[in-house]
């Protein structure tokens, strides 16, 4: 069985990525050793991200600028005008290989919202910048027997109790509903999609197209109007259908390969892509990585354990790169985690030679797309998480364009779709408390009664609950004089004791991740 093991960190104070406030920027942390997908999917779903082994929460309530954790239903995904632009745009270059006459001279312009087809390497580079923005703490990392300590965990396994399945399915039933657009009657295609209706000019030019392919066909235009309003309009294509548009008469090749972060093609290709990322970041972000080690440690090490289930992907669960071959070149990297719920963005580079091809916004509908693959077989699996939507960054809120977007309330825990209510409230207020319902409380709410459940990892053989872990300090005078021992330094250190800090952790991970996490206390 999978096993999460975490060392928590507590509170973080750093300076801000994205107002660049310096040490305002206020969130909570913990490094984790190895991490079971099915935990990192609760974790997510309560406010969590990771980068690299590097798990934080934001503390929306006191940090500058506030992170709500942002997802996408793929399979109610809509298409907008933009998207299809960019889609239309990526199949006449592979087609033809020529830039569109807009396109030559380098690079677009980067607006200040990081939106549009003109600002994409702004968006680009908001995308790729989540990572980036967090800034871990310099604490050396424990060596730990994850075996044993597997072992020492299997003694004490039990099934998940009653209380935690009532949980889960009430927990279920409360997304499921307020996943439901239905309930949303105020929203128009306009607010959702963000594009106005075709100005008259624009209608005028398709009906004179219209007419001129009518009148090639011999057709007069009085008929030909008369047939176009009798016909019923085409379907409307979807996702699949753009991303299909292709020929063997094409001049370019476009194919993705998913590759996990630990097997051999990943490997093979580690030379492509490391060259790829260090081009990316000294020409985008002006940053130019130190080494290869610092690639791998941010975007290869993965505490996600790499799981193939009866129910699951063929591909499985875990953290993998997309890599996006031009013909034979490497022009982009998805890095991206597979759970049992969703696809999760963690990071992209590009070449930024291909900015003309709005990579960014393309690489996101690819990853929808692959949510939608992945759904066909496995019908849990269906929501795309785009990291955080941070409202008061303006280049951070083009997440909010793929639609239907749910945001995830920091204190009940719910999802609530991203209208323009909601985004009018975060004009006003950057924090807000999304769920209406005044008494709605986190379901699986960690009190002080449930510390006593919480499994902690207190040498290389030993996993117990803090509750046996209290009784069995209270009958060795020794162990209890070291335990005061440990409590005093840690207080010295942190400024806090030992019980408040877990406290403080199940409080951020829930009632029901405290008892099946390993919190290391050694």
């Amino acid at each position: 069985m999978g096993l999460t093991v975490i060392d928590y960190y507590g509170k973080q104070i750093s300076k801000c990525g994205y107002c660049k406030g310096i040490q305002c920027s206020i969130s909570h942390g913990m490094h984790t050793y190895q991490m079971t997908p099915h935990d990192y999917q609760d974790l997510i779903d309560r406010g969590w991200r990771r980068s690299g082994h590097y798990c934080y929460k934001q503390d929306n309530k006191m940090t500058c600028c506030p992170c709500y954790t942002i997802k996408c239903d793929a399979l109610e995904f809509k298409l907008t005008k933009s998207h299809k632009k960019i889609l239309k745009r990526m199949t006449r270059f592979l087609r033809d290989g020529k830039k569109e006459r807009s396109e030559i001279g380098g690079t677009p312009t980067i607006n200040n919202e990081g939106e549009g087809d003109e600002g994409q390497s702004g968006e680009d580079g908001a995308r790729g910048g989540i990572g980036d923005e967090i800034h871990r703490p310099n604490i050396p990392v424990k060596n730990i027997n994850l075996e044993a300590a597997g072992k020492a965990n299997k003694n004490r396994q039990k099934r998940l109790t009653g209380e935690e399945k009532v949980a889960r399915t009430l927990y279920e039933k409360s997304e499921a509903k307020s996943n439901d657009p239905a309930k949303d009657t105020d929203r128009s295609q306009n607010t959702c999609d963000g594009v106005n209706l075709p100005c008259k000019k624009a209608k005028q030019m398709r009906l004179e197209r219209s007419l001129a392919k009518q009148a090639a066909k011999c057709v007069s235009p009085e008929a030909g109007m008369t047939k176009t309003r009798k016909c019923p309009k085409n379907p409307e294509k979807s996702l699949r259908d753009f991303i299909d548009d292709v020929t063997n008469a094409d001049r370019h090749k476009l194919r993705l390969n998913i590759t996990h972060v630990k097997s051999k093609q990943f490997e093979d290709t580690l030379k492509q892509s490391y060259a790829l990322y260090e081009k990316y970041q000294t020409l985008i972000h002006n940053d130019r990585p130190n080494n290869v080690h610092d690639y791998l440690e941010f975007l290869q090490r993965s505490p996600l354990k790499h799981c193939k289930t009866e129910d699951g992907p063929s591909i499985g669960f875990g953290s993998f790169h997309q890599q996006y071959w031009l013909d034979d070149q490497l022009i982009a990297v998805a890095v991206l985690d597979i759970l049992p719920y969703c696809v999760s963005s963690v990071y992209f580079f590009y070449d930024p030679d291909y900015s003309f091809l709005s990579l960014g916004t393309y690489s996101s509908l690819r990853e929808i797309e692959l949510v939608q693959q992945l759904a066909s077989s496995v019908s849990s699996l269906r929501y795309y998480y785009m990291g955080f939507y941070i409202h008061s960054c303006p280049k951070m809120r083009y997440k909010g364009k793929l639609c239907p977007s749910y945001l995830l309330c920091p204190e009940a825990f719910t999802w609530h779709l991203l209208t323009d209510e909601i985004r009018s409230k975060l004009n006003a207020q950057k924090y807000q408390r999304f769920n209406p319902e005044v008494l709605a409380k986190d379901i699986d709410e960690f009190v002080e009664a449930d510390i006593n459940n919480v499994l902690l990892l207190v040498d290389q053989n030993t996993c117990i609950t803090y509750n046996d872990y209290i009784q069995f300090s209270s009958n060795q005078i020794l162990d209890r004089m070291l335990d005061i021992l440990r409590s005093r330094i840690y207080k010295e250190i942190t400024g806090e004791d030992d019980r408040n800090a877990i406290m403080e952790y199940g409080k951020l991970v829930g009632k029901s991740l405290a008892r099946r996490i390993l919190y290391i206390k050694m």
